[in-house]
């Protein structure tokens, strides 16, 4: 998990500032945003450590020249998918594309698992296409997903999708992990690291704001 306090503030425009009026307030809520961010990168990165890539053998192309697929499990991921020419490059590309017993699992990883309905019906609509365009490329079946890491219940994470994906494009963070033969249990663990940091950084810089801790006292009559 990202720490609050090695963040810098993102929030150019002065919208959490906007928000609270307070200036200080608005760049604290920057940092925390910024974090989240963060979170979502190392989220992959943590993934990408526990697997075997495609990488072991090259380029993602020359996994692909394997006929037929080595046993095992392979990830490819965002940046590797992005440098390969040989597959039809368009806009928005998969988080990862996991090779497991000649199979092709096309997933977006999500650390949430609510949002929008144009944010949903937009994403569906470029992985779809990316499905269509590199099928015959990829040569194996494909399945897509869209994958919820931190939530274990599909139904909620099909309803946080507003239901705009199939159900069986819905994948919990659990079912993830077992596809990809990493433990799942361990990750979470990893990522709640820093949350005690966190907690106490967010009080701490909250109340050493004067603007803040004046309206503290006055609403609690301290």
């Amino acid at each position: 998990m990202a720490k609050i306090r090695e963040r810098k503030p993102r929030n150019i425009s002065g919208g959490y500032e906007r928000i609270f009026g307070i200036p200080e307030l608005g760049m604290l809520m920057s940092k925390v945003q910024s974090a989240v961010i963060a979170s979502g990168n190392e989220l992959e990165k943590i993934i990408q450590g526990k697997c075997r890539t495609v990488e072991t053998f090259g380029t993602l192309k020359d996994f692909l020249d394997i006929d037929p697929m080595p046993s095992g499990v392979f990830l490819a991921t965002k940046p590797e998918i992005n440098r390969c020419k040989y597959l039809d490059i368009n806009g928005k590309n998969p988080d990862f594309i996991i090779f497991k017993n000649q199979h092709c699992h096309i997933v977006e990883l999500k650390d949430g698992h609510v949002f929008d309905t144009k944010k949903v019906f937009g994403e569906r609509e470029t992985l779809q296409s990316f499905v269509e365009r590199n099928q015959e490329k990829l040569r194996y079946p494909i399945s897509m997903y869209f994958c919820a890491f931190n939530q274990e219940d599909r139904m909620v994470v099909w309803n946080g999708f507003k239901r705009y994906i199939a159900y069986e494009e819905v994948m919990t963070g659990r079912e993830f992990c077992d596809l990809l033969e990493i433990d799942y249990d361990q990750i979470v663990n990893q990522r709640l690291s820093d949350t005690k940091d966190n907690t106490e950084y967010f009080i701490r810089e909250l109340l050493e704001i004067p603007a803040v801790s004046e309206k503290i006292k006055d609403i609690f009559n301290i």
